[in-house]
Parts: C-alpha cells; sequence; structure tokens
C-alpha cells in the first residue's frame, strides 16, 4: 500500500510540476492567447503588430484588460482600433510595464510612496496604481480606472495581472491657429 502511495503521489507531483514548467515557460502573449477571458486582447495584440516584441525580451508587467473590459468600449472605437495597427498598439503599450511587479512589490511599492506610485509604461504614458477597497487600482492620466482583478500570472518573461478596465494613452489636444 505504501509503495502505491508513494507511486500515487510522484506521479502526481511530476504531473504538477510539468504544468506549472509549461506555463512559466510560455511567454507573457501565449499566457494571454491561452486565457479565454483575454481572448479579445488576443486579438488585439495580434492586429497591433506587438506579438513578436511581447514573445521575446522583457521582463514585461502586462496589465490585461480581459474580455468585458474591451466589451464595453464603444463599438466604432474598437472597430477603428481593430483596423488601425498603430492606434492599436499605442493603446496596448499604455498596458505594459518594464520589470516583473507582482502584486506584493506593486503594494508595497503603493504603501512606500504615501499611497500611489506612478509606473511609466511601454508607450511612455504613466499609470497611477493606488489601492481602493483593497484592490489595486490603475489610473490613466486621462483619469480613466481600472482594478486588477487577477493578479500574478506568471509567464517566461514577465507577468500578467487581468484588470477590468482599458486604459488610454494621453489624449492629444490640437491647437488651431489663425
Amino acid at each position: 500500500m505504501k509503495k502505491l502511495f508513494f507511486s500515487f503521489s510522484a506521479t502526481a507531483f511530476l504531473m504538477i510540476a510539468s504544468i506549472v514548467t509549461v506555463r512559466a515557460q510560455s511567454n507573457v502573449v501565449d499566457v494571454a492567447m491561452g486565457s479565454g477571458d483575454c481572448s479579445k486582447l488576443s486579438e488585439a495584440i495580434k492586429n497591433s503588430g506587438l506579438s513578436d516584441k511581447l514573445s521575446t525580451g522583457g521582463p514585461y508587467t502586462v496589465f490585461a484588460p480581459n474580455n468585458a473590459a474591451f466589451e464595453r468600449m464603444p463599438a466604432d472605437e474598437m472597430n477603428r482600433l481593430m483596423k488601425n495597427k498603430n492606434a492599436m498598439s499605442k493603446l496596448l503599450a499604455c498596458h505594459i510595464v518594464g520589470g516583473t511587479w507582482n502584486a506584493a512589490l506593486l503594494m508595497e511599492a503603493i504603501k512606500q510612496n504615501n499611497g500611489s506610485v506612478q509606473l511609466p509604461t511601454m508607450g511612455g504614458e504613466k499609470l497611477t496604481a493606488t489601492v481602493e477597497e483593497g484592490k489595486v487600482k490603475l489610473t490613466d492620466e486621462n483619469g480613466n480606472s481600472a482594478y486588477v482583478i487577477n493578479s500574478d500570472i506568471t509567464a517566461s518573461n514577465g507577468i500578467i495581472h487581468v484588470i477590468d478596465g482599458v486604459v488610454q494613452p494621453m489624449q492629444q489636444t490640437v491647437t488651431k491657429r489663425n
């Protein structure tokens, strides 16, 4: 009986270890594409041309909008973005931060900086991270906010946090001269 238990325990351990290893060997793009709740993000990554960049290099922290976040965007804006590679790339770059900001590190940085920390994004924007009702809240430079709803999804070249909103690049204003 002890041999059977040991054999079963060893097999279970090896299965779990192989699953964790496969997941850790997948890059942030593969992990996002493997998530059913981020299928719209996966499509956006493909359309933006960022797939190759995010598949290599890093480490990256990706704040990944879930499908519901993209569905809340106006349909005409989403269609425009899906057809415009540069605009989609700029939007997605607002969701990517250099380094590996796991939940514990992010919470500690917020605490150490008097309740907020600014995270520079790949797109040159800044996200301000705060804590509200026990959740990390990200606010873009336009005032749009999203909450982290699933954190610390590891990948070989970074980490992913699923968020419930889409942050936006800074709105460009054009001054008309007379």
